[in-house]
């Protein structure tokens, strides 16, 4: 088993809780460790701080699994960790249930299984491995997650990690191909065909937010970025009159329409296919006002060299949203970079809403649900971002 040493400096973090070995935190490398082999983490006085498998050629080249000496990394360990994760979904968070049987399964650092994400729709699972540890035992994952989670099906979603080595498509790993994932959520049902399925499928981390939108929306809601309308159906369950969904993907609002038909509410929720750069200022150049505006674009800061360009986008797109809003309405806005702060994002916010000529009160901040665990201290993990403002 190879051993990590870091460099004087370093260790604090890591000591703190934090899972992430960076390339430049260490100091020299025993042993000749493969990608994918596990190997210890110590400091320079050779005290022992972890073990995680090693992936060579990225910039975070041990992410832990493990601060337990005593403890083998092997693939009994991996199963261990992946039975607590079943357990704290089932027992604590009470998931699947007669109303909710689409959720996270495993999410990856919080739950010790760095590199694996795994989200189950009904019948149906979907991994993702990102890290050359987690693909060197994908077989065998595959059949436990298969076993915890009580699926017929485990999909392999598609992975483009070159640091890794990992260059996968969708694909079975037990079970059959089905067309679609079937699943429910608040008891709503959705059957989401693969060709418009985004990373495991399904945005799952905003359900608390899908769920807080339904309580506080009324009158004319417009939904941008809706995807396939996960925010705008929850808030045409709500004291709405009506709701209108927005995105640049046909098939995606194709599949939202059908869902609110599905759901008995195809009555009050339209979609339109447009690209929200250019239809949110047209929608301010013709005065329109709404009751609530839900603005959820997709990940503007992939990595912090995305940061300025980020900020300047959030600045422009709340400023946008402000001026749809009616006096006294609800602007409900979201972000899913990790690599922008939630006070930096407050601050984008707030500069945008300022620039539309209104003021912004907090109502409630959100952040992504009770099954997407993550360390204290790992910030990293806590990406998500939603702030629900009036807006006077």
């Amino acid at each position: 088993m190879g051993t990590v040493t870091l460099r004087s400096g370093h260790v604090q973090p890591v000591y703190a809780g934090h899972p992430w070995i960076y390339e430049q935190a260490i100091a020299r490398v025993d042993g000749a460790p493969a990608a994918g082999d596990p190997v210890r983490v110590i400091d320079p006085q050779s005290n022992y701080l972890g073990s995680g498998f090693w992936s060579p050629k990225s910039a975070i080249p041990v992410r832990l699994v493990t601060r337990a000496p005593e403890e083998r990394l092997d693939e009994a360990a991996l199963v261990r960790r992946l039975e607590r994760a079943a357990t704290f979904r089932r027992e604590t968070l009470r998931f699947p249930n007669d109303e909710t049987n689409g959720y996270r399964l495993v999410n990856a650092e919080g739950d010790s299984l760095p590199g694996l994400v795994v989200d189950v729709y009904g019948d149906v699972a979907v991994a993702q491995f990102r890290t050359a540890g987690m693909k060197r035992h994908e077989d065998a994952l595959a059949a436990q997650i298969a076993r915890v989670a009580h699926v017929k099906t485990v999909l392999g979603a598609a992975a483009s990690v070159s640091n890794e080595g990992i260059e996968d498509e969708h694909r079975v790993l037990r079970g059959n191909d089905p067309d679609g994932l079937s699943f429910r959520e608040r008891g709503l049902e959705w059957s989401i065909p693969r060709s418009v399925t985004q990373k495991t499928g399904y945005y799952f981390d905003q359900r608390e937010n899908r769920a807080h939108l339904e309580q506080l929306a009324t009158g004319r809601v417009l939904d941008v970025y809706s995807f396939v309308g996960g925010m705008g159906l929850a808030a045409a369950r709500g004291r709405t009159e009506h709701v209108t969904c927005v995105d640049s993907s046909a098939i995606a609002i194709a599949t939202g329409a059908a869902a609110a038909e599905h759901n008995g509410l195809g009555a009050k929720v339209r979609f339109e296919k447009q690209d929200a750069k250019k239809h949110l200022p047209e929608l301010v150049r013709r005065g329109e006002r709404y009751d609530v505006v839900v603005l959820d674009p997709p990940k503007l800061a992939p990595t912090r060299r995305h940061l300025d360009s980020a900020r300047r986008a959030y600045v422009q797109l709340n400023k946008l949203g402000a001026q749809l809003v009616s006096s006294g309405g609800l602007l409900v806005t979201c972000s899913c970079s990790a690599a922008i702060a939630p006070s930096d994002f407050v601050r984008a916010v707030n500069e945008g809403v300022r620039g539309a000529r209104r003021d912004g009160i907090l109502v409630a901040l959100g952040g992504q649900g009770p099954d997407h665990l993550t360390p204290l201290a790992f910030s990293e993990g806590r990406y998500l971002k939603t702030l629900f403002l009036r807006i006077e």
